[in-house]
């Protein structure tokens, strides 16, 4: 006889809502930043100990990464966007866990999603002129990041819950991660955090859609 696996519709409903909100924020604050970035006339040079503006000409997302808006003039947009993001997707990958009956795979993609999750906060607390604690954070959040899709979504393929597209859409992320390990440029870069974005959008939808199944 097959065993069944008690949930909370209600914890269901809060990880699809977070993570929602966290990827519509995400997308909110960054649009915004490339856009304020590329209309301002002037933007911070940081030298030391000295910061002092010098013209801008905007901004290219085929030549400048994601972390040039922290230290551009949308540096509190995006610094805080990321601490805020880092914040709301810290309970989505415990709840992930639980929806996939709390397996040794789902329990290390929870931890690796977690810490994850804490080194975006890094990298927002650290912006891209604090180039030590810049790069190990913005390193590990790649990494593990991507290592917590990659295997939760190895746990989702024989999951009950969850459909094998979000699945198969783990494995374009980490071909993604990897490519940007490779590259180390902008746009696999950009490329890496639009797939991020679209995976655990795909997962709160997921979630809502089923919201209310008590049991798998």
């Amino acid at each position: 006889m097959k065993k069944t696996f008690e949930i909370n519709p209600k914890m269901t409903l809060v990880g699809g809502v977070l993570a929602i909100v966290a990827m519509t924020f995400t997308v909110i604050f960054i649009s915004t930043c490339v856009l304020f970035y590329t209309i301002s006339p002037w933007r911070p040079f940081f030298s030391w100990i000295f910061v002092f503006p010098i013209p801008n000409f905007g901004y290219s997302i085929p030549n400048q990464f994601l972390s040039e808006l922290g230290v551009g003039p949308t540096a509190a947009i995006y610094n805080y966007g990321l601490i805020i993001t880092g914040i709301l997707c810290i309970p989505i990958f415990p709840i992930i866990c639980r929806l996939l009956k709390k397996t040794i795979i789902a329990r290390i993609a929870a931890i690796l999603g977690i810490a994850g999750c804490i080194a975006l906060i890094g990298v927002g607390i650290f912006p891209m002129h604090i180039p030590g604690p810049h790069g190990l954070f913005s390193l590990a959040f790649f990494a593990l990041t991507g290592l917590a899709i990659i295997t939760a979504s190895i746990a989702m393929y024989q999951s009950e819950f969850f459909i094998r597209c979000i699945a198969k859409l783990g494995i374009a992320v980490i071909i993604g991660d990897i490519i940007l390990g490779i590259l180390g440029n902008p746009l696999s870069e950009w490329g890496t955090t639009i797939l991020f974005i679209i995976w655990v959008y795909a997962v709160g939808i997921q979630m809502l859609l089923k919201r209310n199944v008590t049991q798998i």
